[in-house]
């Protein structure tokens, strides 16, 4: 590649900035210059009738000015006032209303993307699978996991380990990935069943890329950071020094980067939790009902396609250095104003949803949407006119307050949501089965417009969760770091295919994963040859 990935993103970036900052204070200008005008009509404010003299004339202007100015600082006391006051206060005052009532979004945020959405490769170009999933695992990349893993071996072997082992070298460890998507597409009940032979159901090809002792050595002992490294953290153990993700931090940051740089998104996007499954107990994990321990990603991705563009790994309780709660900081730390641009519209689900970062996202000039939990501080606890059990299906209440609408919508149960991008209904309809009389019958029922922007654009996280579970890298395993490198491997397989749909139209999923396979005979079999033994 003519950059490295970092130049790629840097010159991108700096490319735009100040087109970006321009049109940001052109928007202020206009956006002040909408509210004065909304509030003030100087017209009326005249002492004179238009037949005055020259000096009344004078009086005139000068009377409105003051005036006008002191119609200013009196709003502006009256909007500090309501500043001060608690955000649950201000919504206990507010009543619910009914959908026959118009609402009207306070304010429409401009797309102004820091780079041209989409694919930032050339279509023109031919770009294989394979050569697409290198963008993620660079041979720079694997050639430092190479290095960190043979240091593991001999660290090993020095303890005592009985095993034979020799150096890996970038093309045997492109072949073992390969090994890892073959099984990740064939299943098997063992590892060793991929290379028994005296079975009905044995399967010549593993044996031709590599020993079966060997893929398991590799297995053992791959490394993201150097052993001598880890000791180094481990000693901070304790300390505001120690760094939990120190052993997937040299992968993690070229994942995430490359991410970034060879794709921008469209403008919505959605920020779900993803969970991989793990045996280990390092307190980073999180504990689910069915006892199992789970990694925590926090996930932004382009609710158009799927696309990963950004993730965090949750490290426990202090994995954010703010005060601002787990669900705050996690979605923050994923929208980089400077990388994305501003305008994006941000959908996510409950666990994250707060008028907090609503209206802290709506500054920095990002719209948001989500389903919300009723009880969370500073919602509308107010009855006054709410939705009851008996409320009929497809019954919508509202509340605004500022740029914030929180929507009530009475489907199979209560639903309840809020936005910063959308009023509470414009007249959208939904269909609905709906038992009457011992007979189904469909329904057409009102629908608040966040709810169905919800529905639409928060598949994208589920688009992207389903393709990753279609053929996911993933082995027993008491390490958690190597539970993460096969999440890596998984992102960069699943970028690489939308990559490759985005730029030369329709291939299936398994499709790809077969071409950038660099162990697999198939089209590329020509190109695998470099990677065989």
């Amino acid at each position: 590649m003519a950059h490295t990935l970092e130049e790629a993103l840097q010159t991108n970036t700096d490319s735009e900035e100040e087109f970006t900052c321009s049109s940001e204070d052109d928007d202020d200008s206009e956006d002040e210059s909408f509210h004065f005008n909304e509030r003030f009509d100087i017209t009326k404010d005249t002492v004179c009738n238009e037949n005055v003299a020259p000096s009344c004339a004078h009086h005139t202007r000068a009377a409105r000015k003051r005036s006008v100015f002191n119609s200013v600082e009196k709003l502006n006391e009256c909007e500090n006032d309501s500043d001060q006051m608690p955000a649950a206060k201000r919504a206990g005052t507010l009543s619910w209303t009914a959908e026959t009532d118009v609402d009207r979004v306070a304010q429409t945020l401009r797309f102004l993307p820091a780079r041209e959405p989409g694919p930032q490769l050339s279509a023109a170009d031919s770009h294989s699978p394979m050569s697409l999933f290198k963008l993620f695992f660079t041979e720079s990349a694997v050639a430092n996991l190479c290095h960190n893993t043979n240091a593991q071996a001999a660290r090993a072997i020095a303890k005592g380990r009985k095993y034979k082992w020799t150096d890996v070298g970038v093309d045997e460890l492109y072949r073992y990935i390969g090994l890892v998507f073959y099984m990740a597409a064939v299943k098997m009940s063992s590892i060793a069943d991929y290379w028994r032979q005296d079975s009905l159901f044995s399967l010549p090809f593993p044996a031709t890329v590599m020993p079966r002792d060997r893929y398991r050595t590799i297995s053992w002992n791959v490394h993201m950071s150097h052993p001598d490294a880890d000791k180094e953290n481990d000693r901070k153990r304790g300390t505001a020094q120690h760094d939990r993700l120190f052993r997937i931090k040299p992968l993690m940051d070229t994942i995430r980067l490359a991410c970034k740089a060879f794709y921008h998104p469209r403008r919505n996007v959605a920020v779900k939790e993803r969970l991989v499954a793990c045996r280990a107990n390092t307190g980073m994990t999180v504990y689910m009902k069915a006892k199992l321990t789970k990694f925590k990603f926090f996930v932004l991705s382009d609710s158009s396609n799927g696309y990963t563009v950004d993730f965090s790994v949750y490290t426990g309780k202090n994995s954010f250095l703010t005060d601002r709660g787990l669900s705050y900081d996690a979605v923050m730390s994923l929208l980089d104003r400077k990388v994305l641009g501003s305008g994006y519209h941000v959908y996510m689900d409950d666990f994250y949803t707060s008028p907090k970062l609503f209206t802290d996202l709506f500054a920095l000039k990002f719209g948001a949407c989500g389903t919300y939990r009723d009880q969370r501080k500073d919602f509308p606890k107010t009855a006054a006119n709410s939705l009851s059990r008996n409320s009929s299906r497809g019954s919508i209440r509202w509340i605004r307050d500022g740029p914030l609408v929180c929507v009530k919508w009475m489907d199979t149960q209560e639903v309840s949501v809020c936005s910063t991008i959308h009023a509470a209904y414009t007249g959208e309809r939904v269909q609905r089965k709906i038992k009457a009389q011992h007979t189904w019958k469909t329904k057409i029922l009102p629908c608040p417009a966040p709810v169905t922007a919800y529905n639409q654009h928060m598949g994208g996280v589920d688009l992207s969760d389903q393709l990753l579970q279609y053929y996911a890298a993933q082995h027993k395993t008491m390490k958690w770091y190597r539970k993460i490198f096969l999440h890596f491997l998984d992102i960069a397989a699943n970028n690489a295919f939308i990559l490759h749909k985005e730029l030369h139209g329709n291939m299936t999923h398994d499709g790809s994963r077969h071409q950038c396979n660099p162990s697999l005979p198939g089209p590329l079999h020509h190109t695998s040859l470099l990677f065989r033994k």
